[in-house]
């Protein structure tokens, strides 16, 4: 009866948390159901779904994937901009794996990275966008299973020879000349 009850508080605890950890200036400016978001400067980036899925899947329907960057100044927190990710909707089967800010292609801009699992069988696709005068620009998209970025150099990996397009488990892209490019694949 006592590990029950135990069980019972920390699963609240659990979820009060969860429900009380996106920012308030999202919350009162994007409409749709936030999924992922990142602090990138004095805004936020946000990763959310706009529309209504249908009973056998929340991604399914009119449901579509879309981000935002919410900008806290000049107050009120108000969104600076906002478009669709380029999945044409959403579908079932669909996460999004990570959302992450920083300086990843040359170190002097500031970005927004974010992965979109279309389905485990399908893999996925990591995005960058630079930030400027509160627009995205994109940078660059990499398709996998498993994308890691850090400045100047991001690491394409999949499951098997048969996802990728040369047949290779791995593929390093670099930045150089105002763009990514293939250095290496195995």
């Amino acid at each position: 009866m006592r590990s029950v009850a135990m069980l019972a508080s920390i699963l609240a605890l659990a979820g009060s948390a969860g429900s009380a950890t996106v920012p308030a200036p999202i919350l009162s400016t994007v409409h749709g159901r936030v999924v992922g978001w990142t602090r990138s400067g004095p805004d936020w980036f946000v990763v959310y779904l706009a529309g209504a899925g249908n009973r056998s899947c929340e991604l399914g329907g009119s449901a579509s994937w879309r981000m935002a960057l919410v900008a806290t100044k000049p107050l009120p927190a108000h969104v600076a901009d906002d478009r669709p990710i380029g999945m044409g909707g959403s579908m079932c089967g669909n996460q999004l794996s990570w959302v992450r800010s920083g300086r990843f292609s040359d170190g002097r801009h500031r970005e927004v990275a974010f992965m979109l699992l279309a389905t485990p069988s399908l893999g996925g696709t990591a995005s960058i966008y630079r930030i400027g005068r509160e627009r995205f620009r994109k940078v660059a998209s990499f398709n996998g299973d498993r994308v890691v970025i850090r400045r100047g150099v991001v690491r394409v990996s999949f499951d098997n020879r048969g996802r990728s397009p040369r047949g290779e488990l791995v593929d390093i892209y670099r930045f150089s000349q105002g763009r990514y490019r293939l250095a290496a694949w195995h």
